[in-house]
């Protein structure tokens, strides 16, 4: 996974700007180390079984509050 830019880096808040809300929450949430690494458990998922996938999908999205695709 890339390095991320945090808020404070030049350039990075006028960018940020012009994301419509998804993207932006999206990339606010990747400033969150807890959700970086639940979010790279969920994609260990995507092998597995559709019921499962979304099961995990379904858990992840209402733990961080999540109303749009992941």
């Amino acid at each position: 996974m890339q390095t991320r830019p945090d808020w404070h880096t030049s350039g990075f808040l006028d960018r940020a700007l012009t994301l419509d809300l998804p993207d932006f929450a999206q990339e606010f949430l990747f400033l969150n180390q807890d959700y970086v690494r639940g979010y790279r458990t969920l994609a260990r998922y995507d092998d597995a079984d559709e019921v499962v996938r979304q099961r995990n999908l379904h858990l992840f999205a209402r733990q961080w509050g999540l109303r749009f695709p992941c």
